[in-house]
């Protein structure tokens, strides 16, 4: 069967091809009427538009970019679904692509995606190179989940998350804690200056650091066996790396059901260890984003203007 074009929505709907490109367009100046009747032809007759027609034409596609650092981590699968809802919301659509923590495949899905025309790009990113890339062909991005000052950015103040399970493990009156985790880390920072603001905990001496790395199965498997059991509470610096070194403290025999377990990011793996974790505001984040991208790519908001906007996280308690 012959693919139905806007001329023949336009002949089936007895009106111009140009009625039909502006209903498809949300044209505000199409009577309520003939915009009911295009959109009942296009609906009975499952009509696709030609994006590409469309680009080719100077209309916008309504497509927006996504560039995940990764899918490993179940954050930023979350973080996904909130991007796509709040773009579904404005009627725009997302294409997602994972760059595996690797710059230069980062790079060829920025090329891609300003190949395809996308209206903007929402990134989780891996390389500042790259983002620069992006501002040098002017195309309008915003930056989730990190904070960088010279581009568009909305992030958690993961300090203040640090913080929290500080606070939360003096309240507890532990006397001996420990953070697991990456080592250059805001969380950790937080956890620090606020583990030391007082003396109602003897040491942190104990813990166990490391730099992100692919194999970070391999990384946390060294580093099970140097776990002081002496510690009564363990911060540990994401949902992920808490369920890995359950599950490698396991396989050595080292059960830690009986210690307070706070994690990060308060995923699903959390949700289903039933231990407390830090949560991350994605979903405002998500929505604030977006809404800056679609201002700037409908021009409301000049494409040179930075916002830089971060939001406190919130510890949950389990």
């Amino acid at each position: 069967m012959r693919k139905l074009t806007m001329k023949d929505i336009a002949i089936l709907s007895d009106v111009s091809q140009s009625t039909v490109s502006r209903v498809l367009s949300n044209h505000p100046h199409v009577k309520k009427e003939v915009r009911e009747k295009v959109l009942k032809c296009i609906e009975e007759n499952e009509f696709l538009p030609d994006i590409n027609a469309k680009i080719m034409r100077g209309e916008s596609a309504k497509i927006l970019g996504f560039v995940s650092a990764g899918f490993e981590n179940p954050y930023y699968l979350e973080m996904v679904g909130y991007v796509e809802k709040e773009a579904r919301k404005r009627g725009y659509s997302i294409i997602v692509m994972n760059s595996e923590d690797d710059e230069l495949i980062e790079k060829y899905h920025f090329k891609e995606l300003l190949t395809r025309h996308v209206d903007g790009i929402i990134c989780a990113p891996v390389s500042l190179k790259n983002l620069r890339f992006l501002k040098k062909n002017k195309c309008p991005f915003i930056v989730l989940n990190e904070n960088i000052e010279w581009t568009d950015s909305f992030y958690t103040v993961l300090s203040i998350g640090g913080i929290q399970v500080a606070k939360y493990f003096k309240d507890k009156k532990f006397k001996k804690v420990a953070y697991i985790g990456e080592e250059k880390s805001e969380k950790y920072k937080g956890f620090l200056k606020e583990i030391n603001s007082e003396n109602k905990i003897n040491n942190i001496e104990d813990n166990i650091t490391f730099n992100l790395g692919k194999n970070l199965r391999e990384i946390i498997s060294k580093k099970v066996n140097k776990l002081n059991l002496s510690c009564e509470a363990f911060f540990f610096s994401s949902d992920t790396i808490a369920f890995i070194f359950l599950e490698e403290a396991k396989k050595i025999g080292i059960d830690l059901r009986d210690k307070e377990l706070v994690a990060f990011d308060n995923t699903l793996i959390s949700k289903v260890l039933q231990i407390s974790s830090v949560e991350q505001p994605m979903e405002l984040l998500a929505e604030k984003g977006v809404n800056l991208l679609l201002e700037k790519i409908t021009k409301d908001i000049k494409l040179d203007e930075i916002y830089n906007v971060g939001l406190y996280p919130k510890l949950i308690i389990r």
